[in-house]
């Protein structure tokens, strides 16, 4: 990737972020990074290729950012927390709007997103719950694809606006919870006695 279009996208990023996606043309890109038209369409096609460069570009750091967290000799449990708190960051910034947007008018890029999920971030808990196993801080009996599918599942409440605005709570929060929900239905007695000390020695989520 050029240094050029790496700089309209992540310009284009910050444009959505802060305004969501249907809302902003590709004048207001241009505004923003004061450039013509003509040279906006020397990189990208239109706004549809805009929308998918950018996703893609964020799901090859999001991806690179965890993998160097996996690699960081965290145990299982504060690895999700560490992830937790990676996508929680992330999600903070994010437009209500972005995530209904991408899925009703940006296609390609919501399938991204999706395929994002059930690969990667699928193997991501599958690797962990494999650890915690060998760790003994997760129950041996459990059906890693099946937590794992679950877990990524559950994330697609993070697009439903009507019922993020339903719980009154903020995405952040809804994120802690599914957390906590997540560990406490997978950890042994060992586990849950760190996920007490955790609670009560740090600034984690509420568990």
């Amino acid at each position: 990737m050029s240094s050029k279009l790496e700089h309209i996208i992540q310009k284009a990023r910050s444009i959505f972020m802060r305004c969501g996606i249907r809302s902003v043309t590709m004048d207001d890109v241009c505004k923003e990074m004061r450039i013509s038209k003509k040279t906006l369409y020397q990189y990208v096609h239109d706004k549809t290729d805009l929308v998918n460069q950018t996703m893609r570009s964020e799901i090859e750091k999001d991806e690179e950012e965890i993998t160097r967290l996996i690699q960081g000799g965290h145990n299982a449990i504060d690895e999700m927390f560490e992830i937790t708190q990676l996508v929680s960051k992330k999600v903070q910034d994010i437009h209500p709007s972005i995530l209904y947007d991408m899925q009703k008018y940006y296609p390609e890029a919501w399938e991204m997103m999706r395929v994002h999920r059930n690969d990667f971030i699928e193997k991501v808990i599958i690797s962990n719950i494999a650890k915690g196993q060998a760790e003994g801080n997760y129950r041996e009996n459990l059906l890693p694809a099946i937590v794992a599918r679950l877990f990524a599942s559950k994330m697609d409440v993070l697009s439903d606006k009507q019922f993020i605005s339903d719980t009154g709570y903020t995405l952040l929060q809804i994120n802690s919870e599914h957390l906590t929900y997540h560990l406490h239905g997978i950890v042994t007695p060992k586990g849950n006695q760190y996920l007490e000390y955790k609670s009560a020695n740090s600034n984690s989520p509420s568990l």
